[in-house]
């Protein structure tokens, strides 16, 4: 721990990106699990089949320990890992939520409460008896879901709350509903899914077979119930459309939401065949079942995170701690003035102060070298190139915080970073560092071919000599756009690029 920042190596979105999916994969299977449990339990009752009841019994052991134990220890991972790295955030989802949070809690005890009575309870109490205990738990767990659902929501989609910080505004916010469906019938989906693993062990006959086709069967539904429910969350308000991360500006997103249909196609393609043909069901696909709704599950979460770039609570909280309102203040007296931390105003190390300023408003994002990385592009840049950069970070395609540094800090945070540079490795020209590596490291910053902020068209009729003289010109254009100072050969690869856009804008007619 390096107070009163931070400073991890891995970066502090992939820790709090592993901690959060691993807990939220299990707190659904909590929620869809419970409610397994009963109605199973239900249905070996009514048909007296005491295989089926011994399962269910000897499957809440599992379920108790899984869901409890690991359950709790993620939950308070999660607060210990966002406390630590966004502590603004944390505040003010504390501020403007602390009823619900509140409220979250208590029904989160009755859910230990009712597992372990309903665990312990199966020689102990009448079957009916037994059965409450069962819907006590399911209910207070699948309010835990409605409480905390509300709160996931308003960060990406707090509507009305920002004009009138209403609790209940924020809370029923305009993807709420849809949001709802989706992790409702996805615990469904994990519990079928956890019960065909954990049904493996048992010897392959009848009952087996019979059990995996009603795991199967489970699955399914709730697979489609997934489905059906992304398409109306994805149609809700626009979400999609009106969130420049999700469309287009973050280009690694429509990776990641393909890996999010792919994955749900191919589960449901598997649940069917094992409602179908539940003897195909051994450990190994059963597993692979299982990570696959996790990776599925991990991939929907990064869509709803980057969907709020470069905010923690859209509208409202950047990620760097930055109130929106605050914006006037910070572009009047500097970034310096709103840090904490800094070292002593007297401090006459610039790169010190560059550092200082790094941490405060660059690391809550970035890594020097892993995830999000700096050194990657540092390696390929010079000082002109840094510099030119800073003052317009806000402009980029990645979605960035505003940035609203004075001479002095621009100049310091840049000597700062000037100091990650790696030793140059790339020969331009050479495997790796061609014409679109010219282009990802430079205009790939803020543009995509053809996607967010296209440049096919705009150099649609140019040819090299015109294009590298607009180079010469691109830092007087607009204020948003840097200058380009990189090296001749870097350069020719990138003229050359431009060139090929420009070629392929006039082969298309466009």
């Amino acid at each position: 721990m390096n107070y009163p920042v931070w400073e991890l190596a891995m970066g502090s979105g992939m820790l709090i990106a592993v901690v959060s999916v691993l807990h939220v994969f299990v707190s659904h299977f909590a929620v869809g699990g419970g409610l397994w449990l009963v109605v199973t339990e239900i249905k070996a009752r009514r048909s007296g089949d005491t295989k089926l009841r011994q399962f269910v019994k000897d499957h809440s052991r599992f379920f108790m320990l899984l869901t409890l134990v690991f359950g709790a220890i993620s939950g308070v991972g999660i607060w210990a890992t966002i406390g630590l790295i966004s502590p603004h955030g944390t505040s003010a989802l504390i501020h403007a939520y602390l009823w619900g949070w509140a409220i979250e809690w208590v029904f989160f005890f009755v859910e230990i409460g009712a597992a372990m009575v309903y665990y312990y309870g199966w020689d102990r109490l009448d079957d009916r008896t037994h059965e409450t205990v069962g819907w006590i738990y399911f209910i207070a767990a699948y309010m835990s879901l409605v409480v905390i659902n509300g709160i996931i929501t308003f960060m990406l989609t707090p509507g009305g709350w920002l004009e009138n910080q209403d609790f209940w505004t924020g809370f029923f916010n305009p993807t709420y509903w849809p949001s709802l469906a989706i992790r409702t019938f996805a615990g469904l989906a994990i519990a079928g899914l956890m019960t065909l693993f954990f049904a493996t062990r048992l010897p392959q006959d009848t009952f087996r077979r019979r059990l995996q086709r009603w795991n199967g069967g489970w699955a399914v539904v709730a697979l489609i119930g997934v489905a059906a429910s992304a398409l109306w969350y994805g149609r809700s308000v626009g979400v999609w459309e009106q969130n420049e991360a999700l469309s287009g500006a973050i280009t690694v997103l429509p990776t990641v939401a393909a890996l999010f249909k792919g994955g749900l196609i191919v589960l449901t393609i598997l649940a069917v065949l094992v409602w179908l043909w539940p003897a195909l069901t051994r450990r190994a696909p059963a597993v692979l079942l299982l990570v696959l709704a996790l990776g599925t599950m991990g991939a929907g979460e990064w869509m709803r995170e980057a969907g709020r770039k470069p905010y923690t609570i859209h509208g409202y909280l950047y990620s760097t701690g930055m109130l929106v309102e605050q914006e006037e203040w910070f572009a009047d007296n500097g970034m310096a003035a709103g840090t904490r931390w800094l070292s002593p105003a007297g401090a006459t190390d610039e790169v010190r102060r560059g550092r200082d300023l790094y941490v405060a408003w660059c690391q809550p994002c970035h890594t020097q070298g892993g995830y999000n990385g700096l050194q990657p592009y540092l390696a390929h840049w010079n000082r002109e190139t840094v510099a030119s950069l800073v003052p317009r970070l806000a402009s980029m395609r990645a979605l960035m915080p505003p940035w609203h540094g004075n001479a002095a800090e621009n100049d310091a945070l840049v000597t700062y970073l000037m100091t990650l540079k790696p030793e140059a490795t790339a020969v331009w020209g050479t495997d790796g560092y061609g014409p679109a590596q010219a282009f990802a490291i430079s205009c790939g910053l803020c543009h995509t071919p053809d996607g967010f902020r296209e440049l096919t068209s705009s150099f649609a009729g140019m040819d090299p000599a015109e294009i590298d003289e607009f180079l010469d010109e691109a830092g007087d254009l607009v204020d948003e756009m840097p200058g380009y100072f990189g090296p001749p050969e870097q350069r020719a690869l990138l003229v050359e690029y431009l060139a090929g856009l420009g070629a392929s804008a006039e082969g298309s007619g466009s």
